[in-house]
């Protein structure tokens, strides 16, 4: 057990004001807008891994895109950030970053902060059982390095996040604390996941390129999204994808296997979305005469990946054309229409260690989005991927975190506050 003050008393004989599950983004900024709010209340956190804010540092591929300039209540998230020290500039639709680029420089402001405002950290510690106790409020049941401690408190902030990322210490264990209170949740499913996909040439493994991707259910649209797009061993990935895998729902009932309700779903990609279909044809029309000597396999080099050029060719050409010349009008139609609307059937979803993100959680109904605490049980507080929200990349979801960690931490203090001054 380490904790970043050292005491001789035991778990025993210290009461904390408040106790928080979970050191990940929701669970920092709880803390620290509780010692914000009333810096005299004693906060500890309860972290499962051995350091804090491991789940932080993989965020943005290691640079953090920390929140976004059109989220709701931005404002108040940019103020906690830069009062942390945390310099942001803003990039494509909106997206922050810390000025850095590392998202190990934003952890280790927040660290300094917590240390600084004297909110005691317990790391390496499993929490067993949260108790309620009558008019006296938890006790919180952990297990350090094999030894079983008691930690009583007034309140509890419930910060451990959802189940993506297991790797990084996010099990769902909150969910089962909830549910001992009265809490019900809606199913719990991964979200912005790579997908796997048929049609898919292993040889494109790693391959990124920009353009257009529509989801589809039983050929019919249902949303598209614009930017990078990834190929992998067995499908697709990139944010385009990630966003994409949200939309889908899958039907299961006595008569549709898992295999068919994902294969009701399919990826129309668009390599060339700011042309139209026969602005496609014209221009490869016109690239047919001008490079009528050339090898085929290059017809398209420069326009797309040439390995995926290369692909697109094969597959729309029934027959061998040694020069860019001898291809057919047909030939070309062919090509454009590979260019333009190339289909994947969708066969699968990656699982919760690839997921950035958890679908489903506790019912916003339930909680009071004002303080974070629950409507069901008084005492209880809630932050971060525990709830029922997800939303796309670009920084939404981790400014959910902030947001509803800072609210947490002021509905804490204030209520605390409140019965300090009566006399509680």
């Amino acid at each position: 057990m380490n904790s970043n003050q050292k005491s001789s008393k035991s778990l025993y004989d210290i009461f904390f004001d408040v106790c928080i599950i979970g050191g990940g983004a929701s669970g920092l900024a709880a803390a620290i807008s509780v010692m914000e709010k009333n810096p005299t209340l004693k906060v500890c956190i309860v972290e499962k891994k051995e350091e804090l804010g491991k789940k932080l540092l993989a965020t943005g591929n290691g640079r953090c895109n920390i929140t976004n300039s059109s989220c709701t209540d931005y404002e108040v998230v940019k103020d906690f950030l830069n009062n942390s020290g945390i310099v942001l500039k803003e990039e494509e639709h909106g997206r922050m970053y810390p000025q850095s680029g590392q998202a190990a420089s934003v952890l280790e402001l927040l660290k300094w902060r917590v240390k600084k405002l004297n909110v005691t950290t317990f790391t390496n510690c499993q929490v067993l059982s949260v108790i309620k106790i009558e008019e006296e409020g938890f006790k919180v049941n952990i297990d350090c390095a094999n030894e079983k401690v008691i930690i009583p408190c007034k309140k509890i902030i419930l910060a451990c996040g959802g189940k993506s990322g297991p790797q990084f210490g996010t099990t769902g264990d909150g969910y089962g604390i909830a549910k001992t209170f009265g809490h019900t949740l809606s199913r719990i499913y991964p979200v912005l996941v790579p997908l796997e996909c048929e049609g898919v040439e292993k040889s494109l493994k790693g391959i990124r390129v920009k353009g257009k991707a529509t989801l589809l259910k039983n050929e019919q649209p249902i949303v598209e999204e614009t930017g990078e797009i990834q190929f992998t061993a067995d499908g697709l990935s990139g944010i385009c994808i990630f966003n994409l895998s949200r939309y889908i729902k899958l039907e299961l009932d006595d008569y549709t296997t898992l295999d068919e309700a994902f294969k009701q779903y399919s990826i129309e990609l668009d390599f060339l979305p700011e042309m139209e279909d026969e602005e496609v044809i014209e221009f490869l029309k016109d690239r047919r005469y001008l490079m009528s000597e050339m090898p085929t396999e290059i017809y398209l080099a420069s326009i797309i990946n040439m390995k995926l050029g290369e692909q697109i060719i094969g597959e729309a050409l029934e027959d061998k054309i040694s020069t860019i010349g001898n291809i057919t009008y047909k030939g070309i139609e062919e090509i454009a229409m590979l260019l333009k609307s190339s289909r994947y059937v969708v066969t699968g979803a990656k699982g919760w260690k690839e997921a950035q993100c958890t679908g489903g959680g506790i019912i916003l109904d339930e909680v009071n989005l004002e303080t974070m605490e629950s409507k069901i049980s008084e005492g209880i507080y809630f932050a971060g991927e525990l709830l029922d929200y997800d939303a796309p990349c670009g920084g939404f979801n981790l400014h959910n975190a902030w947001l509803t960690g800072i609210k947490a931490g002021r509905g804490v203090a204030e209520a605390l506050t409140q019965k300090m001054v009566i006399g509680e």
